[in-house]
């Protein structure tokens, strides 16, 4: 990401904003690494209390690391205080099975669990601690690093020398630090019963070979009267400690920074890390390293693969740094769907890519810009089109200040646990952003009238005709990590298209749109294919059993998939003015009204008795693949319900209301099926082979809401109807 970093390093510089200034070493404690608990250490270096690090204090929390080790004055813990021995009464009663797995609690097991905890410490015999004098190391580089009279040093070489006293003897300290936990626990200084759990006796029982269930927990040592853990200690050290705890002795073979063209003092040390959210780890600005023999085939690896300049490089974490700022998100960076999972305790997670979006001359923009391209897993309050326009209001400002701005674009993944790499970068111009959101969403419109039945907005108000809209970006990506199955009742996650994809269609990129959209065309009619016709199929049948299979989830889903099939028509110039008078769209309406036509007849002929797929909706996996085929089929059978739709009087007075108003549709259905088959004949043949094109808009014309009927009206109160009985789903 190093070419990424710099561009956006000199676009802050250039505009004169001036980031604080990171420190290779001084970095803030990540949550992933597990819980963390404030040790507070007296003037004898003993444990004077415990205490969560609340939710306000976590920002303001710093550690001097070097590398990925040693990490100080907040210090990981890898192993319990005590081991337990596997099949011990204790871990029962710590509310573990024998399979190591953790029972259901409930709040009275509590005291339990602090009680054998104590038990342990009494009764277990510790776990062999490592050897600490890296960290008294640490601490004794802080002492001499503040000489000068002032009251931060002051209280960094005080808890220098509290903290070499209080590990003299790490066994001891650790135990101490496990009682004083207990005691808090009961005196309710401390609340997070987990992670004391968590350090006295680990993660679960021992294997059978006796190993331990991987842990961290980290301890925030501190002074017992003040905190080291302000802004102002932080920004002390930053200034104060060395770039490098020992002086370099390797040298770099380049001479020139790759970037500056300077012969200047170059990296030779590990490159500077930047905590990046959303990936919720640090990563360096390139990772190559030495130990792993692939690297090695070049002879050229850690930071010898590239001559960089070692001030560029403080400079470019800098920038990255800003630009990452969680007063950021929404702005300049957001989480995005990266259509990929992990399988974590079985089950499959989604993970997640950072996005990092800023305009040259204006790279501190207000407006959420990077909220542009993408929205949250379960979010349905944010709507597209309102973050376009307000993105797009202030586009327009920078293009007139500044014809010819770009908006500069890279999404960073997680490669491996010490790697992260760019999996995108786009650099387009502000002009071809704001088109790119016009055209996006003038493709999401380009569908005809489509409604699905969903929940009320408040409770006990009436359903509401949820209608399409505009997706984000990487919702199009989410959209298409599930291949649904059994007419989309069911679905399975899988691997999806990435973001890039969706950017080159919905930017327009020369050489690589057509490619990505055809691509994403195919996928859609695939996977989304059986839960747009099951759903459908459901809703024509207007039979509350069948589309209760349905949650609102998979209605959402569907019409999401309905505006992604509008905008890829568009991108390949099929306006639904032209696709709506075509043979896939009549085909599939023909198919939807003899749905129609089939409920009617099932209403009055056979007592209200709706089979669980009606012909039509039958017919269109036929017809996805051999239009000619299905509509032939559809000729054979149809013409028994034809027959009764002709000889049916829909005027009798001595008839039920309701059987009335079904012979009047099923008439109506017959009218409009000889409309659209005369339309038909004017483009025969019919095909015996489709494509992605023609199964998306075979898709629209089965789903589409019939056009009113000229006299009666009769198709509208079909439709109204149906609402009604999906009123309370």
């Amino acid at each position: 990401m190093l070419s990424e970093t710099y561009l956006l390093h000199k676009a802050l510089e250039e505009t004169g904003i001036v980031p604080p200034q990171e420190h290779p070493r001084v970095k803030s404690p990540g949550r992933s690494a597990g819980p963390c608990i404030r040790v507070c250490l007296g003037s004898e270096g003993q444990v004077t209390d415990i205490v969560s690090v609340t939710e306000q204090e976590w920002p303001g929390l710093w550690t001097v690391r070097d590398g990925n080790k040693n990490s100080f004055p907040v210090i990981r813990i890898k192993n319990p205080v005590v081991s337990v021995p596997r099949g011990d009464a204790l871990w029962e009663q710590l509310g573990f099975e024998d399979s190591g797995k953790r029972k259901k609690q409930d709040k009275s097991s509590d005291q339990s669990r602090r009680d054998a905890m104590a038990q342990a410490l009494t009764s277990c015999s510790g776990v062999e601690v490592g050897e600490w004098q890296n960290l008294c190391d640490k601490a004794a580089e802080l002492r001499e690093c503040f000489q000068s009279n002032d009251e931060e040093g002051d209280a960094l070489r005080e808890f220098a020398s509290r903290f070499t006293q209080a590990a003299k003897v790490p066994g001891v300290l650790l135990e101490a630090i496990a009682n004083r936990a207990l005691e808090s626990l009961k005196q309710a200084r401390i609340e997070d019963l987990d992670a004391i759990e968590l350090l006295v006796v680990g993660k679960g029982p021992p294997d059978a070979q006796g190993r331990q269930p991987d842990m961290t927990v980290q301890l925030a040592f501190d002074l017992a009267e003040e905190t080291l853990y302000t802004r102002e200690i932080k920004d002390r050290v930053k200034r104060i400690l060395p770039a490098e705890r020992d002086a370099p002795t390797a040298k770099h073979p380049a001479r020139h920074c790759s970037f500056t063209g300077e012969a200047t003092e170059l990296q030779t040390a590990a490159f500077p890390k930047v905590m990046l959210p959303v990936l919720n780890k640090e990563f360096p600005l390139v990772s190559m390293f030495s130990d792993a023999a692939c690297n090695t085939r070049y002879g050229l690896t850690d930071a010898f693969v590239v001559p960089v300049a070692k001030e560029a490089a403080l400079r470019m974490q800098d920038a990255l740094a800003l630009i990452v700022d969680r007063t950021r998100r929404g702005r300049t960076w957001r989480g995005v769907a990266s259509g990929r999972f992990e399988v974590s305790g079985g089950r499959k997670r989604e993970t997640s890519d950072l996005l990092i979006v800023y305009v040259d001359g204006k790279p501190d923009i207000e407006a959420q810009l990077a909220d542009l391209f993408g929205s949250d897993p379960e979010g349905t309050e944010k709507q597209f089109e309102a973050d376009a326009k307000t993105v797009c209001d202030a586009l327009n400002g920078i293009e007139h200040v500044n014809p010819g701005s770009r908006l500069n674009l890279f999404l960073l993944r997680k490669a491996s646990e010490g790697q992260a790499h760019v999996a995108v970068a786009e650099s387009p111009s502000v002009t071809e952003v704001l088109d790119a959101a016009q055209r996006w969403q003038e493709g999401a419109n380009n569908i005809p009238e489509i409604t699905v039945p969903l929940p009320p907005e408040s409770k006990g108000g009436h359903a509401v005709q949820g209608r399409s809209r505009s997706p984000y970006p990487d919702q199009v990506v989410r959209l298409l990590t599930e291949q649904w199955v059994t007419s989309g009742t069911d679905s399975r996650k899988v691997q999806g298209i990435s973001l890039g994809q969706v950017l080159d269609v919905m930017l327009h990129k020369p050489g690589c749109w057509e490619e990505a959209a055809s691509h994403i065309l195919e996928l859609s009619a695939y996977r989304l294919g059986p839960l747009l016709v099951g759903l459908f199929g459901a809703l024509h049948a207007s039979a509350p059993r069948l589309y209760d299979d349905y949650p609102p989830r998979s209605r959402e889903i569907a019409l999401r998939a309905v505006s992604v099939l509008g905008i890829l028509l568009h991108a390949f110039n099929r306006r639904k003015e032209d696709y709506m008078t075509g043979t896939a769209f009549l085909v599939g309406r023909l198919l939807s009204l003899a749905d129609t036509l089939h409920r009617e007849y099932c209403e009055v002929v056979r007592d209200k008795s709706i089979p669980p797929q009606l012909f039509g909706n039958s017919l269109m996996p036929v017809a996805a693949d051999n239009p000619q085929d299905a509509v032939d089929r559809l000729r054979e059978r149809m013409n028994t319900y034809k027959a009764w739709a002709n000889k049916a009087d829909g005027e009798k007075k001595d008839t039920l209301p309701e059987t009335l108003k079904a012979i009047r549709i099923a008439k109506w259905a017959v009218a409009q099926m000889g409309e659209v088959c005369r339309q038909l004949a004017e483009q025969l043949p019919l095909p015996t082979q489709t494509d992605s094109a023609f199964r998306a808009e075979l898709f629209l014309g089965y789903m589409a809401r019939s056009p009113k009927a000229e006299s009666g009206g009769i198709e509208a109160a079909t439709d109204d109807d149906e609402s009604e009985e999906g009123g309370d789903q």
